[in-house]
């Protein structure tokens, strides 16, 4: 379907005409004025097929065209006065292959808080229907009482997963849509509600991807969080949400779909912390690990640790990137970046560096932060079997499978899954045998309590 670019329209109908006072610039003088940009930007250059005319503005604002040459980007950018391609509302249409793909003009119109339709029908719906009364006007009270059961929602996925409680946070994020679209607020009590919402939302999205529920529900959460952040102006949930995003795409191998999302977020770059920042780049560096680019992958996990590094001490104080300020989850969110390259490379070195920092991660992880613990432990188990350290292996596998009572996650089944492939491909030292067949019936037996 293809859908105007009202974000570039608006931009040209508030620049005044140069040749009719009072009324705002044509298409043609839009046009000239790129022309002589391109002029001006690339002195010297043969521009031929560069210039542009009335009909092509036409076309890039019906939405007909939505990625320009890089010359006309550029162009555009300068004669709008935009930082970036995304406020004008370009973007790359490209498609990675036939899995279901999210509607990028979807997530774009979210992002300028511009996604149209009621954002109380909710996917699901668990709560539709049920006649749950709303308050007439939002007071602070009620804003303390949603962010407190968010900790609760944060604390119970942090300890057993997202599984047992995603439908009791999709319930509070259905009532809370319908109160801040029913319900008087002052200015400053809306916004917070509805940056509260978004959070909500966000950790929803989390939840079912944790769980391993369908693509097209989980995107449905996350780009709903995109927009409730944006109707708030909050950039800091908007950019969090994104990561998430971000991470969903990789996990099912649409990598350039994580890419240009999180293009999206660089153009809040200035106005995002040195924390968000190293949380932006393990999402690159997973994205890239998993397109096989093991430098890229690498390079971004160095960007991330300069971040951290820049970082305050009140890190922790953050109410949105605060959950990165732990040395442990930067080391184990990047390490697992870097588990996929050392899979893959067959580099023992790699392997050995990527082993010592999810060891140096699973050391911090606090022992309530059951799920980190496992898949963290898991992987360490996987790269130790595989390079044949099996003595080690196994005990990596004992400590996992330990942290895995009470965790209900489908990521972690899949790993756990990994881990009972290498093990069945792991030749036995004849001491050993006994403790290797035991681990594999432990394995599948917790991999079987978790369905």
């Amino acid at each position: 379907m293809i859908r105007p670019n009202t974000v570039l329209s608006d931009a040209r109908q508030r620049l005044p005409s140069p040749m009719r006072p009072g009324q705002c610039m044509s298409r043609s003088e839009l046009a000239d004025i790129i022309n002589a940009a391109l002029g001006r930007i690339y002195p010297g250059q043969s521009l031929t097929a560069h210039y542009v005319d009335h009909r092509w503005v036409g076309k890039l604002e019906r939405g007909e065209h939505r990625w320009p040459s890089r010359e006309r980007r550029t162009a555009l950018r300068q004669v709008l006065d935009a930082a970036t391609d995304a406020d004008l509302g370009l973007y790359s249409p490209r498609r990675t292959d036939s899995r279901p793909n999210p509607d990028r003009r979807q997530v774009t119109a979210a992002w300028f808080g511009r996604l149209p339709g009621d954002l109380a029908q909710l996917p699901g719906p668990w709560m539709s229907g049920c006649g749950l009364q709303a308050p007439t006007r939002i007071e602070w009270p009620h804003v303390e009482a949603l962010q407190r059961s968010i900790a609760l929602f944060e604390e119970w996925d942090h300890q057993h997963g997202g599984e047992l409680a995603r439908a009791a946070m999709a319930g509070q994020l259905e009532w809370a849509c319908r109160v801040v679209r029913q319900a008087l607020a002052t200015e400053a009590a809306r916004r917070t509600w509805l940056s509260t919402a978004a959070r909500l939302a966000d950790l929803a999205g989390w939840a079912c991807f944790d769980s391993g529920d369908e693509p097209q529900t989980i995107q449905r959460y996350l780009v709903l969080a995109i927009q409730l952040a944006s109707e708030a102006g909050d950039v800091q949930q908007r950019a969090h949400t994104a990561t998430t995003l971000g991470r969903h795409f990789t996990y099912l191998g649409q990598t350039s779909d994580a890419i240009d999302v999180i293009g999206l977020v660089h153009s809040d770059w200035r106005e995002i912390p040195p924390l968000g920042r190293a949380a932006v780049r393990i999402v690159e560096a997973r994205a890239h690990a998993k397109s096989h680019d093991g430098p890229a992958c690498v390079r971004a996990v160095g960007l991330c640790d300069e971040e951290f590094s820049a970082s305050g001490s009140d890190g922790a104080e953050d109410p949105v990137w605060g959950y990165y300020a732990d040395a442990g989850q930067i080391l184990g969110d990047a390490g697992h970046a870097l588990f996929d390259v050392a899979m893959t490379s067959g580099d023992r070195k790699q392997a050995d560096t990527t082993i010592s920092r999810l060891e140096s991660a699973y050391s911090y992880h606090p022992v309530e932060a059951a799920r980190s613990r496992a898949l963290t432990m898991i992987r360490i188990a996987c790269l130790q079997l595989r390079n044949g350290n099996l003595a080690s292996g196994l005990y990596s596998t004992r400590a996992g499978l330990a942290d895995t009572r009470g965790v209900h996650s489908s990521r972690l089944r899949g790993d756990l899954r990994v881990l009972d492939s290498i093990l069945a491909n792991t030749d036995p030292e004849p001491r050993f045998a006994g403790e290797l067949a035991e681990a594999r019936a432990r394995v599948a037996e917790t991999v079987c309590s978790q369905v």
